[in-house]
């Protein structure tokens, strides 16, 4: 199980999305990115927040990194929970903090950072996401779209080994994931973690995916991409 970031095992969801096998069986490994097409955000949801362990399931196990997390201590469950990234257009932030405190919250809670350091540390991803200009404001002052990137930035700021995020919902937000998906993959790549990323439409984003699953029939069919990572050895053949 070590192999693998995250395995569903016989796994019924609380309100079990219609039309999903059930129970289903899904495995994620530890550097894949697996990409759950043609669903909508209350679908998206039910599956991401037991995977995030937010919520039990109705029967079966939840495996990560070789641990059932039904098991372990709540303080050990907490731990675990830092290195997830759980990113829905549902998820809010504190409307007493401003946006740079609320993206400061995780490392000065766990790290007993200041929100300079986080700053200093982070700059880099608050550019990129253009998030600089509303860094002082408070979530309800400022766009729909700019409320999202900071809830992305909230999470990737804690380094996350498992990033899950649902990628459709109420937000009109095209222009974000435009803006997302280059820093997104360059963390996926060069950190080697693993992602599961739920949609509509996900097209944009099958170049950086190792698995497609598409629900059709009641089955979760699966393709899938970039299965050699290593050029096939006739590629040699020339140089022998």
């Amino acid at each position: 199980m070590l192999r693998h970031s995250l395995i569903f095992k016989q796994v019924t969801l609380p309100e079990h999305p219609l039309g999903w096998p059930a129970p289903f069986d899904l495995n994620l490994g530890l550097k894949e990115v697996l990409l759950i097409e043609g669903v909508d955000l209350a679908e998206s949801e039910a599956l991401l927040s037991v995977a995030a362990t937010l919520r039990l399931p109705v029967q079966g196990q939840v495996w990560h990194w070789g641990k059932d997390t039904a098991r372990v201590p709540r303080s050990e469950l907490y731990h675990l929970r830092r290195q997830i990234a759980y990113i829905t257009p549902r998820q809010v932030l504190l409307h007493r903090l401003t946006l740079m405190e609320n993206i400061a919250l995780g490392p000065g809670y766990y790290q007993d950072c200041s929100v300079g350091e986080v700053f200093r540390q982070y700059g880099a991803l608050l550019e990129f996401l253009d998030l600089g200009p509303y860094l002082s404001l408070f979530p309800p002052q400022v766009p729909e779209a700019v409320y999202f990137r900071t809830l992305w930035a909230r999470e990737l700021v804690k380094g996350p080994e498992l990033i899950l995020a649902a990628l459709e919902g109420p937000l009109r937000a095209a222009e974000t994931y435009k803006m997302i998906f280059p820093w997104l993959k360059n963390y996926l790549e060069e950190q080697e973690r693993a992602a599961i990323i739920m949609g509509r439409s996900l097209k944009g984003f099958h170049v950086i995916a190792h698995r497609l699953l598409k629900l059709h029939a009641g089955r979760l069919e699966e393709s899938r991409f970039l299965e050699q990572k290593e050029p096939p050895l006739t590629a040699f053949l020339p140089l022998v």
